[in-house]
């Protein structure tokens, strides 16, 4: 840590301070935050006087409540990274000797061999809490330019440093610090941490405060930061090219990685090259508006899909336009495209859930009280006219031979063989999975929508027991590609990096589960059939069932035969990389446009793949929102989210990380798996029994959501990035999927 020479340094620790001597040479030099008032009790003292100290705190602290944290030597040495591994005991009552001599005595423990350096910090505890705050000067691990703002309700001063509090994080780009506009809690952390890291000289340093109830800050730490100096210039430069290409928009755009196709869960947050332009070539250049508009909705030509710092961003609006049906008034449908944007802006939290509960995609049961309650300044007349073009969508996802052709397509599908990798011919294959596979899995994915928001309504008004559509969803979804069928599926679905499955051995295949699916009751049935005769639908209850399963079955087995051609054509493009020269891990770095060029050179090529690194890591250090509102990307807020809870019970287990990457044998049974996006390829993890499954990315309606909730394993789903980070790297986890709570252990 580079420290003015004023800066108590411990002899033993080079360049490190210890947690009390940092916090008193700072407590007169402050303005904007407060040190509360504490001693420090050393391990020789305590052994060797432990009455005294007792006696020395009570007189200082009378009965106040106080906090015992831990003061090791080297906890907060910039080489040490032992930050947060040690215990602090909270709430003990400072004239109660035996409370006060057990918390000390926990806090030396936790040292495992405490030191003649080591102390314990006792300190008066702030109490009537609003806020409790972690910040940062930079972006860790690699010191990118941003302020890191991480802040929690409550009145725990640990809420954020604990892991199981909501917690809302703000990024503030370093050179837009002064400037920006933010909340007032948000404020006063980011002139703490600013006026600490003036003050001490630090290069990089992370502060713990607390803010009390009349918005006074209290320090409860500050320490230098070990990470790595990032090339702040280049991240601001490229964080100011997308502020300037948003600009340029007629409209500001409204984008965002989780509507629609989702694709932050099928790519990942920040995918390779090849990765993003052969899912946009593959899917969400035509194949998305085609199979939509065979449901008979607007589609329209616009990309869906753009790109941003590397990141995938679904246009929002071309989006929403698309979702509505094709016969709908176009002024009408241009408002209601503009009340649900602002919708979903009111109600971020709902970017990944906005064909439910956003953009009125699909009839439903009680379609006018859900419209009401979502979308003001329509009339009777407007509500009566998007359920009527709505119809017509619902007509054809209830159309069982479509449902049956696009099965024999999907069957068909399974048998393709593996391209040539001489460019036009596999440009061409490509095309044709384009034009077929995709195609067809896009016009399923939209039945599947149309009709589980069909059934989702049908529980919501008590048609319909939610136990026993559960039940229908899990028989239809427990049926699994033939054996041998997935070989060349890959986690990863669009990563070339990744192993498929015949490249690994991962033990036995899980066996297909033949679940006898249910039927309407006799209670419900008769309620159904006059509802489906009120929206204008001639089916029997009993037929909306088996329909409803064949729907989920063609879709699963859709998703399987696309996952496989996509795998089939990245082994091709692996070959076709290999013709040029270059390796087939290097070749993720290349676009499939580069890849499918007759005339590439591989000197060419590699510095192509050279440029695409250094690319990327720049855009890495650039802090992205999973929402883009506007134009300014200066801040950054990542809202504590709402996630998915998928399963019933509480489990407790050991954290496995997962990646595309991963082989299935290095994964141990029975753990909470931890995988930042899960596409159809990581099916193979319910081969090694995990008690749970965590993701960053993934709505109710996904892939994982489907298959844990066949397969019985309960799932924390879509948790969002930050809250992804701190679960993952934790040794133990506990979540109670019925108090919907999650714990670090």
């Amino acid at each position: 840590m580079h420290a003015s020479a004023e800066i108590p340094l411990r002899n033993d620790v080079t360049g490190s301070c210890g947690k009390r001597a940092m916090l008193e040479w700072l407590r007169p030099r402050l303005r904007s935050s407060r040190v509360p008032e504490g001693i420090g009790v050393a391990h020789m003292a305590w052994r060797a006087a432990r009455g005294e100290s007792l006696r020395a705190i009570a007189q200082r602290f009378g009965n106040a409540l106080l906090a015992v944290r831990s003061d090791a030597a080297g906890e907060d040495a910039t080489a040490g990274a032992d930050a947060g591994r040690y215990r602090s005991v909270l709430g003990v009552v400072a004239d109660d000797a035996d409370a006060v001599a057990r918390a000390i005595d926990a806090v030396f423990a936790s040292y495992a061999e405490a030191g003649r350096h080591d102390e314990a910090f006792v300190q008066r505890q702030v109490t009537a809490l609003q806020h409790a705050c972690v910040a940062f000067t930079h972006a860790l691990p690699d010191a990118a330019p941003y302020y890191v703002v991480s802040l929690a309700g409550g009145r725990r001063t640990d809420a954020v440093t604990r892991g199981d509090a909501d917690v809302d994080t703000w990024y503030v780009a370093r050179d837009r610090a002064a400037t920006v506009e933010l909340p007032d809690a948000v404020r006063t952390c980011l002139d703490a941490v600013c006026e600490v890291e003036r003050i001490a000289a630090l290069q990089a340093c992370e502060i713990e405060l607390v803010i009390d109830a009349w918005g006074v800050a209290w320090l409860l730490q500050a320490r230098a930061l070990p990470c790595a100096q990032h090339a702040g210039h280049a991240a601001i430069a490229a964080r100011r090219t997308v502020e300037a290409a948003l600009a340029r928009e007629a409209v500001p755009p409204l984008l965002g990685m989780m509507p629609d196709w989702n694709p932050a869960e099928l790519l990942g947050e920040h995918p390779r090259p090849l990765a993003r332009t052969l899912f946009d070539r593959l899917v969400t250049r035509r194949a998305w508006a085609i199979g939509r508009a065979a449901l008979g909705h607007a589609a329209g030509a616009r990309p869906l899909l753009r790109f941003h710092a590397g990141r995938p961003y679904v246009d929002v609006r071309t989006s929403f336009r698309s979702l509505l049906p094709v016969a709908l008034d176009a002024d009408l449908g241009a408002r209601l495209v503009e009340s649900a944007c602002a919708r979903l802006r009111a109600h971020p939290h709902l970017h990944d859930k906005v064909e439910f509960d956003v953009v009125p995609a699909a009839l439903r049961f009680g379609f006018e009280a859900w419209f009401a309650t979502r979308h003001a300044g329509f009339d009777a007349a407007d509500v009566a006219a998007v359920a009527a073009a709505l119809r017509e969508p619902l007509r054809r996802a209830l159309d069982h031979a479509r449902t049956m052709r696009l099965r024999s397509g999907f069957e068909r599908d399974l048998g393709l063989r593996e391209p040539a990798h001489e460019p036009a011919l596999l440009a061409h294959w490509l095309a044709r999975v384009e034009l077929r596979t995709a195609a067809r899995f896009a016009e399923a994915a939209r039945q599947a929508f149309v009709l589980e928001a069909l059934m989702r309504s049908a529980v919501e008004q008590q048609l319909l027991d939610g136990g026993i559509l559960q039940r229908l969803r899990a028989a239809a979804t427990a049926d699994r590609v033939g054996d041998g069928d997935d070989d060349h599926v890959r986690a990863g679905t669009f990563e070339i990096s990744a192993p498929a499955r015949r490249e690994w051995t991962g033990g036995p295949r899980r066996p297909a589960r033949a679940m006898p699916a249910p039927m309407p009751t006799a209670r419900d049935a008769p309620r159904l059939d006059a509802a489906l005769a009120g929206l204008g639908i001639t089916i029997a209850p009993a037929a909306l069932f088996a329909h409803y399963a064949a729907v989920l079955r063609t879709r699963e087995l859709g998703k399987f035969a696309l996952a496989r051609a996509v795998s089939l054509g990245l082994d091709a493009l692996g070959a076709r990389a290999h013709a040029c020269g270059v390796a087939r891990d290097d070749a993720g770095w290349l676009e499939l446009d580069a890849l499918l060029d007759p005339s590439a050179e591989p000197r060419v090529l590699h510095g192509a793949i050279e440029a695409a690194r250094r690319r990327h890591a720049v855009e890495a250090a650039v802090a992205m929102p999973l929402l883009i509102d506007g134009h300014c990307l200066g801040v950054v807020h990542h809202a504590a989210g709402q996630p998915n809870y998928v399963g019933h019970g509480r489990v407790h287990g050991h954290i496995a990380r997962v990646d595309a990457t991963t082989l299935p044998q290095h994964v141990p049974p029975g753990s909470i798996i931890a995988i930042a996006s899960a596409d159809p390829g990581y099916d193979w993890i319910f081969m090694r029994e995990p008690a749970a499954l965590l993701t960053a990315f993934g709505g109710p309606n996904s892939h994982m959501a489907i298959r844990c909730a066949a397969a019985g394993v309960p799932a924390l789903l879509g948790v969002g990035p930050e809250a992804f980070r701190r679960m993952a790297d934790a040794a133990t986890l506990a979540i109670d999927f019925e108090a919907r709570t999650w714990t670090k252990a």
